[in-house]
């Protein structure tokens, strides 16, 4: 029985070692076949099944990660936000982020946000935007954004390099549904 748990754990170990050089040798597939595959590291890799992509979704976070994360915020970030001032000055920070809290973030990003997820779970664009609206009205969803982003940006708008203000902006948009 001991033999057979040691057994055991050694498999799990080297399935473990497997997995961790296949994402060293090739990241970039490696990733591409999480994301369209559910979150599960492939089981191609382990001759299993067979390598299947879900291209809905694959072509819902590409539309969402490349075209709104990535060009959009680009554009609104470091494009249309300097309207406001290029300085790292309290004031400049302020305006900034009164326009990102009071206009950007809860009619453009939130809602894209719930358009993009509301797809990936089968609602209609109108379900999606009527549970937006709900969760602002009865849950407090722009007041929770503003507590965290009010801060985030300040820093951002501050501190951040202009080069890094979209990716620090995404990195706790990530892991904003943890902290509710």
């Amino acid at each position: 029985m001991v033999a057979q748990f040691i057994a055991s754990k050694r498999e799990h170990r080297e399935e473990e070692d497997r997995r961790m050089q296949e994402l060293e040798d090739h990241p970039f597939h490696t990733m591409v076949k999480k994301a369209t595959r559910g979150g599960e590291l492939s089981s191609e890799l382990e001759g299993r099944h067979k390598f299947n992509i879900d291209w809905s979704r694959s072509l819902v976070f590409i539309l969402y990660g490349g075209l709104y994360q990535g060009m959009a915020q680009e554009f609104i970030y470091n494009r249309v936000l300097p309207i406001f001032g290029t300085g790292t000055d309290m004031k400049t920070v302020a305006r900034k982020v009164a326009v990102d809290m009071g206009f950007i973030s809860p009619l453009i990003c939130i809602p894209t946000a719930y358009i993009i997820k509301g797809f990936l779970i089968g609602n209609t664009f109108v379900q999606s935007l009527a549970n937006y609206v709900d969760d602002v009205v009865n849950k407090g969803l722009v007041f929770k954004n503003w507590c965290i982003f009010i801060p985030v940006q300040c820093i951002t708008f501050s501190i951040i390099p202009e080069h890094f203000r979209v990716i620090m902006k995404d990195i706790v948009q990530a892991r904003q549904e943890q902290l509710w």
